[in-house]
């Protein structure tokens, strides 16, 4: 950079810089240039041009492929996650989370109950099935119910004993999925494939949530050591992958983040750990969709891979002489 550039030129460089790499060498200098036009005499950005500029980097970053891929696994995962866990809690409920003196209750209520534990999955096969617009509008009705009848609870003075992180970690989850589904709808975002790995997820998923409550009414005891050990592994693996994707001086990013992921698994506390990697059992969906984002990942990863090992097959030229 020229030792006369203005202090505006050098901090709206820095501003261009979260642009895409690919964007800033096609229209960098032109942006820049009428970004100076519109700022003529000033010396710092103005808040207008610089909210425009963020917005669009995050506009052009989502729309990299990498980044679409990405968002589209984990919003099919929280969807996965929190679309079945009704169902499994309501299969569960008939088979034995309910005592078989109880049993009448339940089941001359069944319609309604089988009902609720089907609803949820809606915004699951409307994603699935292509329609994005359906599910997000489906999935914000329900976080609307669901809001809506926990404000009425605490107006009507029930629940006073609430944990007020616990419900904001309730909440997320749900509240996400609209964030991400009305980023879906705008940029015409699909369901990631193959769509025959998402649907078998469906039962798959009820079974687990069935599981779960099989499981936790037994009693498990989960070490401490375990949410501990399950942060180093996630820190150190995510920072692994990350200097893998860095294309200059990869050794040096591979130990540096390596270490620096380490030490920060080590030293994430333990409550923590144990409020999000240990909730499943107690009906959270988040680490379900994280290990289902793990595990497509995984897969996508290993196709990849097997993709670039595979040798090319070389056909002969048609008159070609066939080589003994």
């Amino acid at each position: 950079m020229s030792p006369d550039t203005s202090p505006l030129e050098r901090r709206y460089r820095r501003l261009l810089r979260l642009l895409p790499a690919t964007h800033r060498t096609a229209r960098g200098e032109e942006l820049l240039g009428l970004l100076l036009d519109l700022d003529h005499g000033r010396r710092h950005p103005s808040w207008h041009e610089t909210l425009n500029i963020i917005a669009l980097a995050i506009r052009l970053r989502l729309t990299t492929p990498v980044t679409t891929t990405a968002l589209t696994t984990g919003l099919t995962a929280l969807l996965v996650a929190a679309g079945t866990q009704p169902a499994g809690h309501t299969l569960d409920l008939f088979t034995g989370a309910v005592l078989a003196t109880d049993m009448s209750a339940i089941i001359a209520s069944w319609p309604q109950l089988v009902a609720l534990g089907l609803l949820p999955l809606a915004p699951l096969i409307a994603w699935l099935c292509g329609a994005p617009r359906t599910a997000l509008t489906l999935q914000a009705i329900f976080l609307t119910v669901t809001v809506g009848w926990f404000v009425i609870d605490v107006l009507n003075g029930a629940d006073l004993g609430i944990n007020p992180g616990q419900q904001l970690f309730a909440y997320a989850p749900p509240a996400l999925t609209v964030v991400l589904l009305a980023i879906a709808a705008r940029e015409r975002w699909t369901a990631p494939r193959p769509r025959l790995f998402w649907w078998a997820l469906v039962p798959l998923g009820i079974l687990a949530w069935k599981g779960t409550g099989e499981w936790g009414r037994h009693g498990v005891y989960v070490p401490d050591a375990v949410p501990t050990v399950i942060g180093i592994l996630t820190a150190a693996t995510v920072a692994v992958g990350a200097g893998l994707a860095v294309r200059r001086h990869r050794p040096a990013v591979l130990i540096g983040v390596g270490l620096a992921g380490f030490i920060a698994g080590w030293l994430i506390p333990d409550p923590l750990l144990s409020n999000t990697a240990m909730q499943h059992f107690d009906g959270q969906p988040l680490p379900l969709a994280v290990l289902i984002t793990v595990i497509a990942a995984t897969m996508a990863g290993l196709k990849h891979l097997a993709r670039r090992l595979k040798p090319e097959v070389r056909s002969l030229p048609p008159d070609g002489p066939v080589m003994r």
